[in-house]
């Protein structure tokens, strides 16, 4: 939390070759993520960046799970109880990166009976301009300092969604004001955007 493009890189990976992907936010039961302001970024709002980065992906499905793991909030949905048919085909996504697909390790035993399970296989994590990957870390920091880094965050969601992106987490009020400000101080500065 929240979503950015190392993570919608993965959806269009995976919406590329199946015919739904479903993006499941977990709701942890403590503390959340937070931004350097303290705010938490809830899954409310994960939710709403979301349907944000996936507009015009038709088959891409975004739903908040009541657990607090996204490894059991997956499960539920592949098992037993879940959604899927008899006869549907099921991938568990996963990245590449750092050994995140081992936590599908076993994850036959939890899939419902006459559902197939695809064999595992991650997405190649894409990186920054930099060539550093993406990280969740990263883009709460630049979030940090909003105006100053709109740059920065535009990288992580793309240009065209940083103001819905500001919104959703209740930082372009902020961000007003500071252009605003420094609109009326006339400093050395200047204000971008």
């Amino acid at each position: 939390k929240p979503p950015h493009k190392g993570h919608l890189d993965m959806v269009q990976a995976y919406a590329s070759e199946a015919d739904e992907v479903v993006v499941l936010i977990s709701r942890p039961t403590k503390s959340g993520r937070k931004l350097p302001n303290g705010r938490e970024v809830t899954a409310e709002d994960s939710l709403k960046i979301w349907n944000v980065l996936t507009t015009g992906m038709p088959n891409v499905r975004v739903e908040i799970s009541t657990h607090a793991s996204p490894i059991n909030a997956a499960y539920e949905y592949v098992g037993d109880e879940g959604p899927l048919n008899v006869g549907d085909k099921v991938i568990l996504g996963c990245s590449n990166k750092g050994g995140d697909c081992k936590r599908w390790t076993g994850a036959e035993k939890y899939i419902k009976q006459g559902v197939e399970l695809v064999p595992v296989t991650g997405v190649e994590p894409t990186a920054r301009a930099s060539g550093e990957p993406y990280s969740a870390t990263d883009f709460r920091n630049a979030l940090g300092k909003a105006l100053d880094n709109r740059d920065e965050i535009a990288e992580f969601v793309g240009k065209e969604n940083v103001d819905n992106v500001l919104k959703i987490l209740g930082l372009e009020g902020k961000v007003d004001e500071m252009s605003m400000a420094g609109g009326v101080g006339g400093g050395t500065g200047s204000v971008q955007g």
